[in-house]
């Protein structure tokens, strides 16, 4: 990959272990770094040059999802047709961010990838591929923000690197952590009602080709254009489960939730309402996130 001018590769960068490795991490993301990178250090500054890349990558190839049919994109550009792609490539970067095990580069960073996965959600329609795709992307994100909310590994319990001195997350970063949880679950559910944004025909397109996916219909382990989350795969009812949705939602960032509480004042986090959904959004979009109009991130 050739970001300025110098070429890099993975091998320099953090990965997560091979998946063939075995592991009792039981937890939605790779097994992270026992020691945070070195601040200023050259592999701190690989990474921060990898993920500015990928998240720049991916915002264009967002933005030229209208042009696949006009305009030829360079390679590696071309649009997205569908969230599950841009959720893929969004859950790419999570895992990196997560591996680095260091606390100055996973808050920010995941607060932006938060931040990316609600605004790009609505621009696509809802299928069942890509409500799976959100809904795995969304609780890595939860994993990794509830277990630094804690300081400790939801899964294990142990510190996470560079919190064994008492280090917390702090009051601002909290506050902005609160208001991409309440505007994540009033897209979510949006989405999943139908309520986006779409400007494509492809997009629609991909909607209707899931319906007669049975790979996705095996992996979703539900009727047609249903999805099964979680915790409900035993439910023989679901014909008559209208509110499967509304369960789905309550679940997006729900160890987050529990974490953060109420302690930051205001409405209680769970609460989503319709006055918050305009005020909230046009508050997040104007708060100053890490991409910037130009598409670099700042550190």
């Amino acid at each position: 990959m050739n970001v300025g001018s110098r070429v890099f590769s993975m091998a320099e960068i953090p990965t997560p272990p091979a998946s063939s490795a075995p592991s009792q991490h039981a937890s939605p993301l790779p097994q992270a770094r026992k020691h945070p990178l070195k601040p200023g250090g050259p592999r701190e500054s690989d990474l921060i040059r990898y993920l500015d890349h990928g998240v720049n990558s991916i915002q264009k190839r967002v933005d030229n999802r209208m042009t696949n049919r006009k305009l030829k994109p360079a390679p590696g550009e071309e649009g997205y047709t569908a969230f599950w792609e841009v959720a893929k490539d969004l859950d790419g970067l999570v895992d990196v961010v997560w591996v680095s095990g260091s606390p100055n580069l996973q808050i920010p960073y995941l607060l932006n990838l938060a931040v990316l996965t609600a605004d790009f959600l609505p621009l696509f329609s809802s299928s069942t591929r890509s409500a799976q795709a959100t809904f795995r992307l969304l609780s890595k994100l939860d994993y990794a923000f509830s277990s630094l909310l804690t300081g400790h590994d939801t899964a294990t319990g142990e510190f996470l690197p560079g919190f064994e001195n008492g280090r917390t997350v702090t009051t601002t970063d909290k506050v902005r952590l609160k208001g991409v949880v309440d505007r994540t679950r009033l897209t979510v559910a949006r989405v999943l009602s139908g309520d986006s944004v779409v400007g494509d025909d492809e997009d629609v397109g991909e909607a209707m080709d899931t319906g007669t996916d049975t790979e996705g219909e095996a992996e979703a382990g539900g009727r047609q254009g249903t999805v099964t989350f979680e915790g409900f795969e035993d439910n023989d009812d679901d014909e008559e489960d209208e509110d499967w949705e509304e369960r789905g939602v309550a679940s997006v960032y729900e160890k987050t939730i529990g974490e953060l509480g109420d302690v930051l004042g205001g409405p209680p986090i769970g609460i989503i309402t319709d006055d918050w959904g305009v005020n909230g959004t046009e508050q997040q979009r104007s708060g100053g996130g890490f991409v910037e109009s130009g598409g670099e991130i700042e550190l």
